[in-house]
């Protein structure tokens, strides 16, 4: 089976609290023309229901879109009277509906036909029609009488958008719906909002679901239509808002009706007939705060969303939805339902292991010894590079041990294995520079040593020179000293 266009949660939230009944009304007057044997005038009055449906809000103000059929209807309450004062006044049996009826007497079925409209000057009857539109929004408590409502503007078709105003009352402003800008090529799945009746608390907008096919065509799948010819149908959803799930907003309104088919009149032609009418659709303060409070309550921050819902209700106290979203928040705010206090949860950690593999201790072994000698043979290197000297410089006793040249011994008057004198130094002095202290491109520094004469020193490593020697015999650097 294939998977169904998905409805997005809460899609219809942010349209529902716009929702309106819509009903209106006749009330004609009609006089009764007598002259068989003397002119009689009989005047009767009759209200009669004209038609309803559904509409929305569009203005905090109270500006309504809802179908021209709900406030022009194609039934003609003319003909109603004419049924009703004729049965009255001649004592026959005609129904009191909208249909023109024929009876057996041939005089008076003269008088009958002569009494329907329209008025030409063989009529019997005279009338007037003054239409009365009494607007329900979805407010709890609801208003039981409605609001009057006045006609600002009604189309030449039954299925175009009739625009009405209402005194909504209340500081906020009535809740409204938001109007989309197009029906654009997108819509596929949509939400027909409908009211069978005066809406409250117990009976809230119905939703039913549909599919454009192709999407943006305003034609139904042919599954759905059945569906929407049955709502146009029963008339309760001929104004009814269709609504675009994909972006939560109104993009048409539901006609038909009578020799109409279902249809669905898009929101160009809305704004059209607001133009007209001399108003444009906007929102109010109520709606701001509102919306707001839907973001926190629908991610099931139940404790944040209800500051927000209440001060929803502070400027429109009898806001249906709010009222019980603010009831739900409340007996889930702080427990295991509101996401705003539940812990983030961490992920399980795993239990290390304490014992550690044999191979870890080898290879520990392997780098411990090979720190030990790396800090070890220059160590070793260096001492026997500077003998037993503090510091590990060379001292004058066994510089003719360090020295491997053989002419090294040329300095020595008493020849290898003697020590030459030393002269007196103080205590604790040394003769020997101490190591580094010569620099690279210095001259090799020159110390007198009693009958040594002059003494070189390598001007790379600091050791001693023989007297003829141009190359260090530990470094092999090259002396420029002759």
């Amino acid at each position: 089976m294939p998977m169904l266009h998905p409805h997005p949660s809460g899609s219809t939230d942010r349209i529902t609290p716009g929702a309106v009944r819509v009903e209106s009304e006749s009330h004609v007057s009609i006089t009764l023309f007598d002259d068989r044997s003397q002119l009689q005038q009989v005047v009767r009055e009759y209200d009669t229901p004209l038609a309803d449906g559904s509409g929305f809000t569009v203005t905090p103000d109270g500006v309504i879109v809802t179908a021209t059929s709900i406030v022009q209807s194609e039934r003609d309450a003319r003909v109603y009277a004419a049924n009703r004062v004729f049965a009255e006044y001649f004592k026959v049996k005609i129904p009191a509906d909208f249909e023109r009826h024929t009876i057996s007497d041939p005089d008076l079925n003269i008088r009958l036909q002569a009494c329907y409209p329209p008025r030409t000057q063989n009529s019997t009857c005279n009338a007037t029609v003054s239409t009365t539109v009494t607007a329900y929004p979805y407010l709890q408590p609801p208003l039981p009488e409605g609001l009057k409502a006045e006609i600002l503007y009604a189309g030449d078709s039954p299925v175009a958008p009739a625009i009405l105003k209402v005194a909504p009352g209340g500081k906020g402003g009535l809740p409204t719906v938001p109007l989309g800008t197009v029906l654009g090529t997108a819509v596929e799945s949509i939400d027909v909002m409908t009211l069978a009746g005066p809406p409250s608390a117990k009976a809230p907008p119905k939703l039913d679901t549909a599919h454009f096919e192709p999407p943006g065509s305003r034609s139904f799948k042919k599954e759905d239509q059945p569906k929407v010819d049955k709502l146009v149908a029963g008339g309760d959803s001929i104004g009814g808002a269709v609504i675009d799930d994909g972006k939560s907003e109104v993009v048409g309104l539901l006609a038909g009706g009578g020799s109409f088919p279902a249809t669905v009149t898009p929101v160009e032609d809305i704004k059209s007939a607001l133009v007209a009418a001399g108003v444009s659709a906007r929102r109010g303060p109520v709606d701001v705060v509102y919306e707001s409070a839907l973001a926190s309550y629908h991610n099931k921050l139940y404790a944040a969303s209800i500051p927000v819902l209440q001060r929803v209700l502070t400027q429109r106290q009898d806001h249906p939805v709010a009222i019980e979203y603010l009831r739900i928040a409340q007996s889930k705010a702080n427990t295991g339902e509101d996401a705003g206090t539940k812990k983030p949860s961490s992920a399980p950690v795993a239990k290390q292991s304490t014992g550690l593999s044999p191979w870890v201790w080898v290879a520990g072994g392997v780098v411990l010894v090979a720190a030990l000698v790396a800090i070890a043979v220059p160590m070793l290197l260096k001492r026997r590079r500077g003998g037993n000297g503090s510091g590990g410089e060379p001292s004058l006793d066994n510089a003719a041990m360090v020295t491997s040249w053989p002419a090294q011994t040329e300095m020595f008057h008493g020849g290898i294995g003697t020590h030459p004198p030393i002269p007196h130094q103080p205590p604790g002095s040394d003769m020997s520079p101490p190591l580094g202290q010569a620099q690279l491109g210095q001259q090799p520094m020159q110390v007198q040593v009693g009958q040594m004469g002059t003494q070189k020193f390598c001007t790379q490593c600091g050791m001693r020179l023989g007297h003829a020697h141009r190359f260090c015999g530990f470094c092999g650097h090259a002396s420029d000293m002759p």
